[in-house]
């Protein structure tokens, strides 16, 4: 029996008409397999099925020949070798051809579907991207719809092509990876076992996904490793282990830094499931074991499968490959253990498995680094959605026992944070989640459904409504920002920064203009350089200490976050930032005349002032790097790094003009606008921090009587509780009434010194 077969996908998505290019690449397929049935038992029937199989081909045969003539000649010549095998009954010569066309097709839609999105056809996408392969789908794992997403808001104008073709390819790749992988494990199974037809299906399939993957693997490898992976490719089985060691750390589609941290989340939480599903299914006495229930060893099975699977995702971005291989090995080694043969020939007891699963818990801890060991919320849900999936699944065994079982895990996974949070910003979305997990009505609740042993249709439709309801979960609990607003943000804070600094500089050098002292600059120029490589080491300091603390997770955002507005609201407080500046130039200004008059030797003048340059700007770098670690931790480094390049080009603009046009800048206006900007991110910033705080629980939450759309809080950290509203408005008021309130007294000290002596009253 033919193992290569895949899943295509037959859909018309969207409502624009699209080539049906699915059914008649399905049909060929399907034929291909009948005949691979066939061709054992009646070769002229086999015969008969190939020739329907290159009909079926004829009729997408001009689509293909457009997009990828080579693609489509391959496919051509393997069906004429699949009916000269059929012919002959060579199963493993059928098997290898029948995998060779499918592959090739495959190869002609992904260039076609490329194309297509580049045009922005996206018309012509959805049809090309209904011939494609997704990852085996399991209750661990769910098909991914990026591609599909991507192409829907192209048609929209929400994506540019571009774009949409960055999703489409890591989505598309990301399934043709995972396959190829499948037919190498697959490969090596059935040579082990003797079957050789099975395993030169599975040759062939390992062959042709790599050539839907050759082109990333020649970007990141070079094409000379491409070209010895394809020659080791042609020579299996026995250039297996050549193959695997090649493939050690490539990854066609590079996973974003919160996929990375939500597929470690799925490896420990899965993981940690694996020993309490098993002890639930076996019984132990006197240190034997005996399965009970095979339905829990069957959960554990599954959450093993998950760990595993989201561990060979990250097992190439792991910096030791050595530990990586021993980690999946071990994986591999207890799902062989707890797998229904291995049980046969020894039963476990729940005790060792309890113990493999600690042990490689804690080498997981140690293996993975810390920014991928933060909290991920998504992983939770996934858990509560296979249990939830176990309750169905259950269900439909009549196995009440275990529904009720995996229903409580699903609920008491909900009730220890995911409800508590959500009850915080939607208080109906909890109340539906609860109604449909015990005792509501249309749909019934599951708790209900339960007791009355109702039919599995029911338990379904349930199971779509907490889908949908787990959806909208989701989004509450997201941490999703808008990447723009906060390189926005960053960008300004940045600028001021940076025109703060660029002031301090321009006021030093001011009287260093004339040829006899003009070269004392130099060491001032080279401490503020000093100042900018120690801004840079700092951020990476930083970094690096709040990755190790990455485990806190939100408490660790609202805390930096906390400290972060504490600062900013301190200098935005125009009262003390007259004083700070007036106190802190004076004290340059009286630094840089000893320096100057004071008759220092001249290597202590030199170092001197390239101290002072260099003090003069790192507050102003360590004070920016403080900022923007709190807009790390809210949406990444990419964004903040993005706005911080754009506030940096803004700064040097500004700094030539200063410095080597000699420009007279309106700096006092400068600040106060720059001001004004930096206000609007401490009200973004603070309604983002009151967010969180609210979600760990360190503020009570007060909704408001209505509404607000969720942009206001991607983009202006507005969200609709009292407390984040209020403190936002109190924080905007104290900087601007700072701001008046510090010119009026400057105003009134100013007549004061102007009001001549004479009229000044006198004491009796």
């Amino acid at each position: 029996m033919n193992r290569w077969l895949p899943a295509v996908v037959l859909a018309t998505l969207g409502t624009a008409q699209a080539t049906d290019l699915a059914s008649p690449a399905e049909a060929m397929r399907a034929h291909l397999a009948e005949a691979g049935l066939e061709v054992a038992f009646d070769r002229a029937e086999a015969t008969h099925l190939v020739q329907q199989a290159r009909a079926n081909f004829a009729v997408i045969r001009a689509h293909w020949a457009a997009a990828d003539p080579q693609a489509t000649q391959l496919t051509a010549q393997a069906l004429n070798r699949a009916e000269t095998a059929a012919r002959l009954g060579n199963e493993p010569a059928l098997a290898r051809a029948g995998a060779t066309a499918w592959t090739a097709l495959l190869r002609g839609a992904s260039t076609g579907l490329d194309r297509s999105v580049r045009q922005g056809d996206a018309a012509a996408a959805r049809g090309w991207l209904a011939v494609r392969e997704f990852r085996v789908a399991s209750p661990l794992t769910r098909l991914n719809a990026d591609a599909t997403q991507a192409i829907e808001d192209l048609a929209a104008s929400r994506l540019s092509p571009t774009e949409a073709l960055d999703a489409v390819r890591a989505d598309v790749l990301d399934g043709y990876q995972a396959r190829f992988g499948d037919a190498l494990r697959d490969l090596g199974a059935s040579q082990e076992r003797g079957f050789r037809t099975l395993a030169a299906g599975q040759q062939a399939l390992a062959q042709g996904y790599f050539q839907l993957l050759r082109p990333a693997y020649a970007a990141q490898r070079g094409e000379s490793q491409a070209a010895a992976l394809t020659r080791d490719l042609a020579g299996l089985p026995g250039s297996l282990h050549r193959v695997e060691a090649a493939l050690e750390g490539f990854r066609a589609a590079p996973l974003s830094t919160r996929e990375v941290q939500a597929r470690a989340s799925q490896v420990t939480r899965f993981l940690a499931l694996v020993p309490v599903e098993y002890r639930r299914g076996v019984v132990e006495h006197g240190g034997q074991a005996q399965v009970t229930q095979e339905v829990e060893v069957g959960e554990a099975r599954t959450f093993l499968s998950g760990a595993g699977s989201a561990l060979a995702d990250l097992a190439p971005l792991l910096p030791d490959r050595s530990v990586a291989r021993a980690l999946q090995a071990d994986v591999t080694a207890l799902g062989v253990a707890i797998s229904p043969s291995g049980l046969q020939a020894r039963t476990l007891t729940p005790t060792d498995v309890g113990t493999q699963v600690d042990a490689l818990l804690a080498r997981l801890n140690q293996a993975f680094p810390a920014a991928w060991r933060t909290h991920d919320a998504g992983a939770d849900l996934d858990v509560v959605r296979t249990q939830l999936d176990a309750v169905v699944a259950a269900a439909q065994a009549r196995e009440w026992a275990s529904a009720e079982t995996a229903r409580l895990d699903a609920y008491a996974l909900l009730e220890s944070g995911t409800e508590a949070r959500i009850a915080v910003f939607n208080p109906d979305l909890k109340t539906r989640l609860e109604a449909l997990l015990w005792n509501g009505q249309q749909p019934r609740g599951m708790a209900q459904l339960i007791h009355d042993r109702a039919g599995v249709a029911e338990f379904r439709r349930t199971r779509e409504a907490l889908q949908v309801t787990l959806q909208e979960t989701a989004k509450v609990l997201g941490t999703e920002v808008a990447p723009a607003a906060v390189a926005t943000n960053a960008g300004i804070i940045v600028f001021r920064e940076g025109l703060e600094a660029v002031l301090i500089l321009a006021a030093l050098m001011g009287s260093l203009r004339k040829p006899a002292v003009v070269h004392l600059r130099r060491p001032m120029w080279l401490g503020a350089l000093g100042a900018g490589v120690a801004t840079a080491a700092t951020w990476f300091v930083m970094q690096g200490a709040l990755s190790l603390l990455g485990r806190y997770g939100e408490k660790l955002e609202a805390v930096v976050s906390l400290i972060a507005i504490g600062v900013l609201l301190l200098i935005m407080n125009w009262f003390f930032h007259q004083v700070y500046w007036t106190d802190r130039m004076a004290a340059f200004q009286k630094h840089k005349h000893e320096l100057t008059h004071g008759g220092s030797a001249m290597r202590a003048q030199w170092l001197g002032l390239a101290v002072l340059g260099f003090t003069s700007i790192y507050r102003e770098g360590f004070e920016t790097v403080l900022f923007l670690q709190s807009l790390v931790l809210q949406a990444g480094a990419a964004s903040v790094l993005g706005g911080t390049a754009l506030g940096l080009a803004a700064v040097v603009g500004v700094g030539l003009l200063v410095f080597r046009l000699q420009a007279k800048l309106p700096m006092k206006k400068l600040l106060v606008w720059t001001g004004m900007l930096i206000c609007a991110v401490l009200g973004v910033m603070v309604g983002n921090t009151v967010h969180t705080l609210q979600l760990v629980g360190w503020l009570p939450v007060h909704p408001l009587p209505l509404g607000l759309p969720g942009w206001l809080g991607l983009w202006l950290g507005l969200h609709a509780t009292w407390e984040g509203v209020v403190l936002q408005a109190l924080s905007v008021a104290a900087v601007i009434g700072s701001f008046f309130a510090a010119e009026a007294l400057k105003e009134r000290e100013l007549r004061a010194r102007q009001t001549p002596a004479s009229q000044v009253p006198q004491r009796a």
